[in-house]
Protein backbone atom coordinates (compact mmCIF):
# COMPACT_ATOMS: atom_id res chain seq x y z
CA UNK A 1 0.00 0.00 0.00
CA UNK A 2 1.23 3.36 -1.08
CA UNK A 3 2.12 5.98 1.96
CA UNK A 4 0.70 9.12 1.93
CA UNK A 5 2.14 11.58 -0.49
CA UNK A 6 1.55 15.37 -1.19
CA UNK A 7 3.13 17.67 -3.57
CA UNK A 8 2.73 20.94 -3.97
CA UNK A 9 4.16 24.52 -5.33
CA UNK A 10 4.65 26.90 -2.71
CA UNK A 11 5.15 30.71 -3.55
CA UNK A 12 8.39 30.87 -0.63
CA UNK A 13 11.94 30.13 -1.58
CA UNK A 14 13.23 27.05 -0.42
CA UNK A 15 15.38 28.95 2.36
CA UNK A 16 12.23 30.24 3.97
CA UNK A 17 10.27 26.87 3.73
CA UNK A 18 13.95 25.08 5.35
CA UNK A 19 13.87 27.32 8.09
CA UNK A 20 9.86 27.22 9.09
CA UNK A 21 10.63 23.20 8.92
CA UNK A 22 14.28 23.28 10.64
CA UNK A 23 13.32 26.30 13.75
CA UNK A 24 11.56 26.21 16.82
CA UNK A 25 10.18 29.60 15.76
CA UNK A 26 9.32 27.99 12.84
CA UNK A 27 7.56 24.92 13.38
CA UNK A 28 5.74 26.90 16.11
CA UNK A 29 4.22 29.10 13.76
CA UNK A 30 2.90 26.21 11.57
CA UNK A 31 2.15 23.51 13.64
CA UNK A 32 2.00 23.50 17.26
CA UNK A 33 3.47 26.29 19.82
CA UNK A 34 3.69 23.17 22.49
CA UNK A 35 6.50 21.24 21.17
CA UNK A 36 10.60 21.19 21.91
CA UNK A 37 12.48 21.20 19.15
CA UNK A 38 16.14 20.05 18.11
CA UNK A 39 18.33 21.92 15.64
CA UNK A 40 20.56 18.82 15.28
CA UNK A 41 20.67 15.37 13.50
CA UNK A 42 20.01 12.78 16.13
CA UNK A 43 18.17 15.01 18.09
CA UNK A 44 14.35 14.44 18.93
CA UNK A 45 11.32 16.98 18.19
CA UNK A 46 8.36 16.45 20.90
CA UNK A 47 4.67 17.79 19.18
CA UNK A 48 2.11 17.73 21.69
CA UNK A 49 -1.33 18.64 21.41
CA UNK A 50 -3.19 19.73 24.49
CA UNK A 51 -0.71 17.66 26.17
CA UNK A 52 -2.25 14.72 26.11
CA UNK A 53 -2.00 13.58 21.80
CA UNK A 54 1.79 13.82 21.27
CA UNK A 55 4.23 12.00 18.74
CA UNK A 56 8.40 12.49 19.06
CA UNK A 57 10.45 12.62 15.99
CA UNK A 58 14.27 11.85 15.78
CA UNK A 59 15.30 13.93 13.18
CA UNK A 60 17.55 11.61 10.81
CA UNK A 61 18.81 14.02 8.20
CA UNK A 62 18.96 17.66 7.22
CA UNK A 63 20.14 19.39 3.97
CA UNK A 64 19.96 22.93 4.09
CA UNK A 65 17.14 24.31 1.30
CA UNK A 66 16.36 20.78 0.19
CA UNK A 67 15.52 17.74 2.34
CA UNK A 68 14.22 17.41 6.37
CA UNK A 69 14.09 13.90 7.15
CA UNK A 70 11.85 12.64 10.63
CA UNK A 71 11.20 9.38 11.89
CA UNK A 72 8.75 8.93 14.97
CA UNK A 73 10.13 7.19 17.86
CA UNK A 74 7.42 7.82 20.28
CA UNK A 75 3.24 8.57 20.01
CA UNK A 76 0.56 7.13 18.21
CA UNK A 77 0.90 3.16 17.56
CA UNK A 78 0.27 4.16 14.11
CA UNK A 79 2.89 6.34 13.75
CA UNK A 80 5.97 4.56 15.55
CA UNK A 81 8.31 3.80 13.14
CA UNK A 82 7.27 5.91 10.13
CA UNK A 83 9.04 8.82 8.73
CA UNK A 84 8.34 12.18 7.32
CA UNK A 85 10.00 13.69 5.13
CA UNK A 86 10.24 17.10 3.28
CA UNK A 87 12.01 17.77 -0.34
CA UNK A 88 12.04 20.84 -1.36
CA UNK A 89 13.04 21.73 -4.99
CA UNK A 90 13.68 25.36 -5.84
CA UNK A 91 12.24 26.62 -8.98
CA UNK A 92 13.60 29.42 -11.54
CA UNK A 93 11.09 31.59 -10.97
CA UNK A 94 11.78 32.10 -7.13
CA UNK A 95 9.00 29.23 -5.77
CA UNK A 96 9.62 25.86 -4.21
CA UNK A 97 7.48 22.23 -4.68
CA UNK A 98 7.82 20.69 -1.67
CA UNK A 99 7.17 16.91 -1.60
CA UNK A 100 5.83 15.44 1.37
CA UNK A 101 5.85 11.96 2.56
CA UNK A 102 4.75 10.43 5.69
CA UNK A 103 5.96 6.79 4.84
CA UNK A 104 4.36 4.34 6.46
CA UNK A 105 1.06 6.12 7.21
CA UNK A 106 -1.03 3.87 4.78
CA UNK A 107 -4.82 3.41 4.45
CA UNK A 108 -4.92 0.02 5.94
CA UNK A 109 -4.16 1.64 9.52
CA UNK A 110 -6.91 3.12 11.34
CA UNK A 111 -5.63 6.47 11.40
CA UNK A 112 -5.25 6.77 7.88
CA UNK A 113 -8.40 9.12 7.74
CA UNK A 114 -8.16 11.31 10.53
CA UNK A 115 -4.32 11.95 9.94
CA UNK A 116 -4.37 12.27 6.23
CA UNK A 117 -6.96 15.31 7.08
CA UNK A 118 -4.60 16.35 9.41
CA UNK A 119 -1.86 16.21 7.19
CA UNK A 120 -3.65 18.10 4.60
CA UNK A 121 -4.59 21.28 7.13
CA UNK A 122 -1.49 21.16 8.57
CA UNK A 123 1.05 21.29 5.51
CA UNK A 124 -1.97 24.31 4.40
CA UNK A 125 -0.89 26.11 7.59
CA UNK A 126 2.63 25.68 6.75
CA UNK A 127 2.13 27.31 3.42
CA UNK A 128 0.31 30.33 4.96
CA UNK A 129 3.24 30.79 7.13
CA UNK A 130 5.78 30.88 4.60
CA UNK A 131 3.52 32.58 1.96
CA UNK A 132 2.16 35.11 4.29
CA UNK A 133 3.99 35.07 7.62
CA UNK A 134 0.46 34.45 9.20
CA UNK A 135 0.59 32.02 11.95
CA UNK A 136 -1.39 28.80 12.14
CA UNK A 137 -0.34 26.65 14.28
CA UNK A 138 -2.51 24.54 17.12
CA UNK A 139 -2.86 26.59 20.17
CA UNK A 140 -3.61 24.79 23.13
CA UNK A 141 -7.27 24.86 24.19
CA UNK A 142 -8.03 25.66 28.14
CA UNK A 143 -11.64 25.62 30.21
CA UNK A 144 -14.77 23.39 27.87
CA UNK A 145 -13.00 22.92 25.29
CA UNK A 146 -10.01 21.49 26.88
CA UNK A 147 -12.03 19.61 28.10
CA UNK A 148 -13.78 17.89 25.35
CA UNK A 149 -9.85 17.60 23.92
CA UNK A 150 -9.33 15.34 26.88
CA UNK A 151 -12.44 13.61 26.11
CA UNK A 152 -11.49 13.01 22.54
CA UNK A 153 -7.94 11.91 23.80
CA UNK A 154 -9.90 8.98 25.79
CA UNK A 155 -11.54 8.19 22.54
CA UNK A 156 -8.61 8.20 20.32
CA UNK A 157 -5.82 6.41 22.22
CA UNK A 158 -8.00 3.49 22.96
CA UNK A 159 -8.89 3.10 19.55
CA UNK A 160 -5.45 4.24 18.09
CA UNK A 161 -2.34 3.92 20.97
Amino acid sequence: MSSYIKTFQNAASAEKIYEALTTEKGIKSWWTVDCDISTKVGGVHSFRFERLLFNSMKVIELIPNEKVHWKCVDGWNDWKGTEVIFTLSPQEDGKTVLEFQHIGLTPSLSCYNMCSKGWDDTLLHLQQYVETGEITAHVPKSGIKGVLARSAFKFFSKKYM
